[in-house]
């Protein structure tokens, strides 16, 4: 009771500040105070959680009615340009005195986003299911029969009655199915975005409808987004990201930049922005420590093979859905930790693993790195991201095995991987001018050019310097300073 009676004060005394304030600042008050309370009630029973959400909703479809600014787009930002070698250098055979690697610019590693933890929905049973397909795994979720939605217009009034019906409860069922879907296939932010923009349109045929819908589950889910509707009548969402990314429009919003995620079939320069948010809001994620669990549909089979160590001969094969999830992941402009960090998928882990392990096995640890560095050196065909994609893009490491070229930077990026799964050493990315390579840190005393970074010497390992042993650093690499990633 004593509970019920404070949340009762509470939202008595928020509708009584909101009284005489514009809807802007309405917006601003009721999200302030609401924010505040936010953590509480959800820590409290799903009983007054429920009723804070249902209040919150009630607030938010107020707010849609009318808290709508004019912006304009504006277009994908341009990747840096940073031209590449047509082919990769050719070591010489003999090694070079050990150098120091000049650097003074270490990128401080990322701080990981707060995962919104929003409590799971209890429904009521439904009977009623749709089949969604996800890059070619079926999810099956729970939709309210006669629940429809009917966007004819986009004026406030209309936005904010759809609001409404899709908070009076019919659709806590869809939301539970979706962070559910969100756990069992354990996909990071980007991968839930997906997954609510293919329910959101399996559920409504209407390109506006399947937009708030999407929008409504976003805000539900704890993400923080905005909705637009255009000078031709269509409805986008745009979000922000914790990378800056290429390919994608975007509007600014206080200074951060918010990436579109849907609808982006049309180049309306001019539309309004909502500007209200929702409480308990988390900026979306792009790094990920693993890959989703899709079903398995085999491609790609390849025969890789080391050109100094024969017996380095690895048949590779890559999960073809996965291929396409990543092909529609957003590109990512120099944070190359995003690939890195994501690591391989257990798919691939368990084709290459127990095969490269035994090969290594007895070997001392700069012979296991050596033999790792000439199977990316020469296995692996050499081609510009500008030749292959015609554009830049960065390789998540199941990919390299995947595509006929990979450059400098996939190679790395593979090479870091294989290093901290295999054989336990922590790795670095070194971004020179236009090339990106690898440094380890080994435990033994292996000689080459380095870096001394606070926790120790890491020796440079270039997988795009062809025939270079551990320890051999590019001649024009070793005249320029380098900005280094730190890899977890």
């Amino acid at each position: 009771m004593i509970k019920k009676i404070f949340i009762f004060v509470f939202l008595l005394s928020v509708s009584a500040v909101l009284v005489a304030q514009t809807p802007q600042e309405e917006y601003e008050t009721w999200k302030k105070q609401a924010q505040g309370n936010y953590s509480r009630y959800r820590r409290e029973s799903m009983e007054d959680y429920q009723a804070f959400r249902k209040k919150a909703n009630e607030e938010y479809a107020e707010f849609v009615k009318s808290a709508w600014e004019a912006i304009g787009r504006k277009p994908a930002m341009e990747p840096p340009e940073e031209p590449k070698p047509p082919q990769p250098p050719v070591a010489p055979e003999v090694k070079p005195e050990p150098q120091p690697i000049p650097h003074e610019d270490v990128a401080p590693k990322p701080e990981p986003q707060p995962v919104p933890q929003v409590p799971i929905p209890v429904a009521p049973p439904m009977d009623n299911t749709v089949k969604v397909g996800y890059y070619g795994t079926a999810v099956t979720v729970h939709i309210p029969k006669g629940k429809g939605l009917s966007l004819k217009e986009l004026s406030g009034e209309a936005l904010s009655a759809a609001w409404t019906i899709l908070s009076d409860g019919n659709y806590d069922a869809l939301l539970a199915d979706c962070l559910n879907a969100k756990k069992s296939l354990s996909v990071s932010d980007w991968g839930y975005i997906t997954l609510l923009d293919n329910v959101a349109k399996t559920v409504f045929d209407g390109q506006n409808e399947a937009a708030f819908l999407q929008q409504w589950l976003l805000t539900q889910s704890g993400y923080k987004s905005r909705m637009t509707r255009t000078n031709r009548g269509v409805l986008q969402i745009y979000m922000p990201f914790d990378v800056l990314v290429f390919n994608l429009p975007y509007i600014e919003l206080d200074g951060e930049p918010y990436f579109i995620i849907t609808n982006n079939n049309r180049e309306d320069d001019e539309m309004q922005v909502l500007t209200a948010g929702f409480p308990g809001e988390n900026v979306s994620s792009l790094r990920t420590a693993g890959s989703p669990r899709l079903e398995y549909k085999a491609c790609g089979r390849r025969t890789l093979r080391s050109e100094k160590y024969p017996s380095v001969r690895i048949q590779s094969e890559v999960n073809s859905n996965l291929m396409a999830y990543y092909n529609d992941y957003p590109k990512v402009a120099g944070s190359w930790d995003v690939y890195a960090n994501a690591s391989l998928s257990d798919e691939a882990k368990r084709l290459l693993y127990p095969k490269l392990r035994n090969l290594l096995q007895g070997k001392s640890e700069l012979e296991q790195a050596e033999m790792l560095l000439n199977w990316l050196q020469t296995a692996f065909e050499y081609k510009t991201d500008e030749e292959q994609f015609g554009s830049e893009r960065s390789l998540f490491a199941d990919e390299s095995l995947y595509y006929p070229y990979c450059d400098c930077e996939d190679r790395s990026i593979l090479l870091s991987v294989l290093v901290r799964d295999l054989l336990g050493l922590d790795v670095i990315l070194l971004h020179f001018p236009g090339h990106l390579a690898t440094a380890v840190k080994f435990r033994t005393n292996v000689e080459g050019d380095y870096l001394d970074m606070d926790d120790g010497r890491y020796i440079v390992c270039d997988p795009t310097y062809i025939g270079a042993p551990v320890g051999m650093a590019m001649p024009d690499c070793k005249q320029q300073e380098v900005r280094v990633f730190l890899l977890k």
